[in-house]
């Protein structure tokens, strides 16, 4: 399969300045919508995972490579979550009364 798209000056400006856009929405967002500190950090980390999502499209060129290589990616940062989420669960839970291996 040939490469058919051609990333320009113009696309990276774009992409530069969704990027900017989006970390000013973050930086601004408590001042803008008060809510709660886990509904705060639920916003902040959806915005993360879109400027993630941006950056690996566009910026590391996964938009244009083939499939098999973007599922071999998701799947490498799926098994990065699940060890953060595991890590987070025993950083949590280690000094409880109700440890699950004692």
């Amino acid at each position: 399969m040939a490469h058919t798209e051609t990333l320009t000056q113009e696309v990276f400006i774009k992409v530069f300045i969704v990027l900017a856009f989006l970390t000013a929405l973050t930086l601004i967002q408590p001042y803008l919508i008060p809510v709660e500190l886990s509904q705060t950090v639920s916003i902040q980390l959806f915005l993360a995972l879109i400027k993630t999502v941006i950056i690996g499209a566009y910026y590391m060129h996964l938009k244009y490579e083939s499939s098999l290589f973007r599922y071999i990616v998701f799947i490498a940062v799926l098994t990065l979550c699940i060890f953060f989420i595991i890590i987070a669960f025993d950083a949590i839970f280690r000094n409880e009364t109700f440890d699950f291996f004692n």
